[in-house]
């Protein structure tokens, strides 16, 4: 009986240890967070301008160490220590007609992302 709890103690500690070593760090987060807005903009809002499409993507990519600053500025990190909760939200600095405030909120565990929550206000 003592011997089975050790081992049980054992593997939850183990468990604990792993979750806690693959929790994503904040860096990655901004990667990965700077890689999806690239994506939305390329797709999204290049496409739709006409002639322009391939300057639009060539600076979206040139401007990506800038987005992913901008995104680590405006997002706060709950660590957890086993996972953590990313909270980001991108609004311009005075608001225009038709550009939205982008809110996310992401979970980073086991060194992947989820974004659960993705709004335009």
């Amino acid at each position: 009986m003592k011997t089975s709890l050790i081992g049980i103690g054992i593997v939850v500690l183990g468990a604990g240890m792993a979750l806690g070593v693959t929790n994503p760090s904040r860096e990655q987060y901004r990667v990965y967070a700077g890689e999806i807005l690239a994506t939305h903009l390329k797709e999204e809002v290049c496409t739709g301008l006409r002639g322009g499409q391939d300057l639009c993507q060539s600076f979206v990519e040139e401007s990506r160490p800038q987005i992913e600053q901008i995104i680590d500025r405006n997002t706060n990190r709950d660590n957890f220590f086993l996972f953590s909760i990313y909270r980001t939200e991108l609004s311009l600095p005075i608001p225009i007609p038709g550009i939205p405030t982008i809110q996310a909120e992401t979970i980073g565990g086991l060194t992947q992302f989820y974004t659960y929550e993705l709004e335009e206000i």
